[in-house]
This record gives C-alpha cells, sequence and structure tokens, in this order.
C-alpha cells in the first residue's frame, strides 16, 4: 500500500459542512460570514472579538445562521468574558479593578458575575485567580 505523495495531500481541500443542516457544502456553494457570538473572547486575535466565522450552503441557511447568532447574543456573558479575559494579565486585582481594566461599568459587572453564578458550570476562580 502506497501512501500519497505530499503534493497530493497538499492539494486536496476538505469540504466544510454547513452550520445549519450539516451537509457538505458543494464545489462553488460555500458562503461565510462573520456573525456575533457572546461566548468569543479571543486573547490572541482581538479582531475576533465577540464573532465567529460561520459556513452555509446556500442564502437561506445563511440568514438562518445569523438570525440565530444574533438572538443567542448574551450581554453578560460577553462581559463575564472580557471580564476573564482582563483578569489574566491583571496580577492581583480586585473585581472592581478587573471591570475598570475590562471597561465594563459596575452594573456590567454586577451582571456578569450574576450570570457566572446562574450557569450550568459556573466558574469558582477567574484566570487570574480572583474569586467569582
Amino acid at each position: 500500500m502506497s501512501l500519497p505523495s505530499p503534493e497530493a495531500v497538499f492539494r486536496t481541500r476538505r469540504r466544510k459542512t454547513c452550520e445549519r443542516c450539516g451537509e457538505q457544502i458543494p464545489p462553488g456553494k460555500l458562503q461565510t460570514a462573520l456573525v456575533p457570538d457572546s461566548s468569543r473572547v479571543d486573547p490572541a486575535d482581538f479582531a475576533g472579538h465577540g464573532q465567529r466565522l460561520v459556513y452555509a450552503c446556500g442564502d437561506e441557511h445563511m440568514a438562518q445562521l445569523v438570525e440565530k447568532a444574533r438572538s443567542d447574543w448574551v450581554d453578560e456573558q460577553w462581559w463575564f468574558g472580557l471580564l476573564c479575559q482582563a483578569s489574566r494579565s491583571a496580577g492581583q486585582a480586585s473585581l472592581p479593578e478587573l471591570a475598570r481594566h475590562a471597561r465594563l461599568s459596575d452594573g456590567q459587572l454586577n451582571a456578569a458575575l450574576q450570570w457566572n453564578a446562574a450557569a450550568d458550570h459556573p466558574l469558582r476562580c477567574l484566570p487570574g485567580g480572583q474569586s467569582c
């Protein structure tokens, strides 16, 4: 049994699947879009904050994915993600100091902490070690 040459493997592209129906997207039909995602806080890529790339097989499925992403946005989740990100680089800062670093108001900080406390698997500590 022989293995394919590296050149053949390099030229073979994996086909994407539609995130709405799960079907493989035929060549020439791929649609992509950046949609809002309140769970996405990327410490390495600030341009990707609050959004993610989705793939669809056509206009109708893309419209449904965009609408679902918009309706799934949760401000408190977004604020909690920003708080977690701030805690990674703020040393032993207090929660109010972290909130200021993340540019969150006192109300946003409280709402973010309440959101976490009500989550299925709440964090007990932020990534920087601060208690939630």
